[in-house]
């Protein structure tokens, strides 16, 4: 068929498959491979995709079950990433797995450092030299490891490296993966923090079109890692709007011991740090945790707070969206949920482009709710104890990216 049409209709033909049908078709001739393996069919492809009204848009989770600190280190810790794909039809979900923790060292702990493109960026967290990070695309099975970050800790307890967590107690470890979109380069920052001082926190960036790290001077916002994560000494990142934001703490000036959050942000293009201000809970609410909450196929910024009702015994989730982004004075509160509503709700875990919220419950259920409606769906189960998610689309980054690609 192909010979008695113009390749651009065939071109045309092309972009309108999703990318597993694509992949097929490298081997129908090679005309039709070097036609769809090039830089321009992979990028037109994304950005029909990406535009397309009625494309199905899917949420990408890392579930995690943590390991006993009886177990010994030797023992892999059960990961699993999962793939949601909704269809806009029928508003139901597919769900597909990936199994990698076989890429990491066994007694690692690994991050799941976002999506942005139809690719993902997985790492370990471990300040120490070997350091492992690699980004990879669910849609082909293909992943790409990156050299080790310039800068490590090889501070010493005990005569010993951290081999249990890999991790030195005194860093956070920051990630975020993303897309600069004036260079057409996708790009993954790293953050040392040393909490034993004030001083300023080592930020790297790697560049997928370089393949190489490089350490950059910028002038960074005091902060420290909240939620009372001490213990998971890292943090992922959200990607939107060309920009990582992370929930942080700083204290208040006084030595009082108290601290306030807030979201620290970095522009990928610019490559520069900026403060942003949380939503403001009533008087009568106190925040126990903040989430950044992804909000699916939105470029809107969106928080949930775990709320304790003060002189009430209650316990609420209240969702808040950033309708002008940057503005801090258009943050607006769109609904809250009881945490005991469905058996008891564990996190909230995202937004449809729909309205709907999806929830993980404290019997490890997915479900899909609508909060207008009050319509629960079951998504699926999670046995899990941690986990992240982020927005996905699919795409054909990595295709031609041999021979440094390998696939799983």
């Amino acid at each position: 068929m192909s010979n008695h049409l113009p390749l651009e209709i065939v071109e045309e033909i092309l972009h309108r498959l999703p990318v597993k049908s694509i992949v097929k078709c490298t081997s129908v001739c090679k005309a039709w491979n070097s036609l769809i393996t090039r830089q321009t069919f992979i990028y037109d492809h994304l950005n029909r995709t990406i535009q397309a009204p009625n494309h199905n848009s899917s949420l990408f989770f890392q579930f995690r079950k943590r390991r006993s600190p009886n177990d010994p280190p030797s023992l892999h810790q059960e990961e699993t990433y999962s793939l949601y794909s909704i269809n806009q039809q029928t508003d139901q979900f597919s769900v597909e797995r990936f199994p990698l923790s076989h890429l990491f060292e066994p007694y690692r702990y690994t991050l799941f450092v976002g999506a942005c493109n139809g690719l993902v960026c997985s790492a370990d967290h471990s300040p120490l030299e070997s350091a492992t990070t690699i980004i990879w695309n669910p849609s082909l099975r293909k992943y790409i490891v990156l050299p080790k970050p310039i800068t490590t800790c090889k501070d010493i307890w005990r005569g010993r490296y951290y081999l249990v967590r890999n991790v030195d107690p005194k860093y956070d470890v920051f990630f975020g993966f993303g897309f600069d979109s004036r260079n057409n380069d996708y790009k993954v920052v790293r953050l040392m923090n040393d909490r034993s001082t004030q001083d300023t926190p080592h930020v790297e960036v790697y560049s997928l079109a370089s393949h190489i790290w490089r350490s950059i001077s910028v002038t960074v916002p005091q902060f420290f890692l909240c939620n009372r994560q001490w213990y998971r000494p890292w943090l992922s990142s959200l990607f939107l709007n060309g920009t990582f934001h992370w929930i942080v703490c700083r204290y208040i000036e006084g030595g009082s011991g108290m601290y306030y959050k807030f979201i620290l942000s970095f522009d990928v293009i610019q490559e520069t740090f900026r403060e942003l201000t949380l939503p403001q809970q009533q008087s009568n609410e106190k925040a126990v945790i903040s989430r950044l909450l992804p909000v699916e196929g939105s470029h809107s910024l969106a928080v949930v707070n775990h709320v304790n009702m003060r002189r009430r015994n209650q316990r609420v989730f209240c969702i808040w969206v950033m309708k002008d982004y940057g503005i801090t004075n258009s943050w607006t509160e769109i609904f809250r949920l009881d945490s005991g509503l469905y058996g008891g709700i564990l996190a909230v875990l995202a937004l449809t482009n729909s309205g709907k919220v999806v929830l993980i419950l404290n019997g490890g259920a997915i479900v899909l709710v609508d909060p207008i409606k009050e319509s629960v769906e079951p998504v699926g189960l999670a046995k899990m104890s941690e986990f992240f998610v982020s927005s996905f689309v699919e795409s054909l980054l990595l295709l031609n990216k041999e021979p440094d690609v390998l696939s799983f």
